[in-house]
């Protein structure tokens, strides 16, 4: 398979070419924007499909955790080699909250997931900008990826930017997205621990646009690491079917269901996916026809409950619908 990665924007920085054993690829990186491509060259066809993982919380200095961290890095690398997906996302918490070496760990990061030769999009958790190691010293690292998608606007508040962005994927030779993909930072301080108002008005913003200019809805997934309050009230819902298992409450922290509404609202976003409760992996559809979907804890280090693995998202392009699956890498 063969993918092309464009990064779009107004100010070009620099273009390289990069082949591997997997892909070959074209990357254009534009500084400090939310916009980006990803083309797939292949039968227009096929459908799209992502490797969800979440919570890993690399790099904890305590005890020997450090062997754990390299038990998830064989685990991710067993489920990229069997599943074989066209990109990864990743959904927070990627870092342990205390990191003392965070631009080796960063850098450690990129290697990791660059090395699966295919783009890999990143959204911060709660813990991942603690630390003294923030969410402006991670960028600096990510943005030397050869394949790894990190975006942001800026925005008028205390803020000043949010690490929000979208990514449209399309086959080779076809001017139509299949998909959108809207990354969102979910906050880490107080006050800040969900997808706040001013984030909104830019999906809304972006989707607009979207709608203008190709004359039709594309649909769209999100993905961050905080769940919303419906995942709560999907849990209690006897009567909705959901797969998966549950065996925590919902930490939805601040949010509202502001973002829900909002979802439904523009009428593109099918599916959420989140992180951040580790011993929750459910997903059904809500009110509303959209799919909540937990990522599957794949750090070995915040292994409590079942044996890490990830979770495997399939994208029709033919209309069809998304399917989900746990999945948990074969070690032996």
């Amino acid at each position: 398979m063969l993918l092309k990665i464009k990064f779009t924007s107004a100010l070009l920085l620099f273009t390289l070419f990069v082949s591997g054993v997997h892909a070959q690829q074209r990357i254009i990186k534009k500084q400090g924007k939310h916009q980006f491509e990803i083309e797939i060259d292949r039968s227009s066809g096929a459908p799209i499909t992502i490797l969800q993982v979440t919570d890993l919380h690399l790099g904890s200095p305590h005890e020997d955790k450090w062997r754990r961290d390299l038990i998830t890095c064989r685990r991710i690398k067993k489920l990229v080699e069997t599943h074989d997906p066209d990109m990864l996302v990743i959904t927070g918490d990627l870092f342990d909250g205390n990191k003392p070496f965070g631009n080796l760990l960063a850098a450690y990061a990129v290697n990791l997931f660059d090395g699966f030769e295919r783009p890999w999009l990143y959204v911060f958790g709660n813990h991942d900008p603690e630390g003294g190691f923030g969410r402006a010293d991670i960028e600096a690292v990510f943005v030397q990826s050869e394949w790894g998608i990190l975006g942001k606007h800026d925005v008028d508040s205390q803020w000043k930017e949010k690490y929000d962005y979208v990514v449209d994927v399309a086959y080779k030779g076809e001017k139509e997205p299949k998909w959108q993909l809207f990354g969102f930072d979910s906050g880490s301080e107080k006050g800040n621990k969900s997808i706040k108002q001013e984030q909104l008005e830019w999906y809304k913003s972006v989707s607009d646009k979207s709608l203008k200019k190709h004359k039709d809805t594309i649909r769209a997934i999100s993905f961050f690491h905080i769940p919303l309050i419906e995942f709560q009230y999907l849990q209690d819902d006897k009567s909705i079917k959901k797969e998966g298992k549950s065996k925590e409450k919902v930490y939805y922290e601040e949010d509202d269901g502001s973002v829900y509404k909002a979802f439904l609202e523009q009428g593109n976003m099918e599916a959420v996916l989140c992180g951040h409760d580790h011993y929750n992996n459910y997903w059904g559809t809500y009110k509303g026809g959209i799919i909540l979907s937990y990522g599957y804890i794949s750090g070995e280090a915040t292994n409590y409950a079942w044996p890490p693995g990830g979770k495997l998202i399939t994208l029709p392009v033919d209309g069809g619908e998304i399917t989900m699956e746990n999945v948990v890498p074969d070690m032996k």
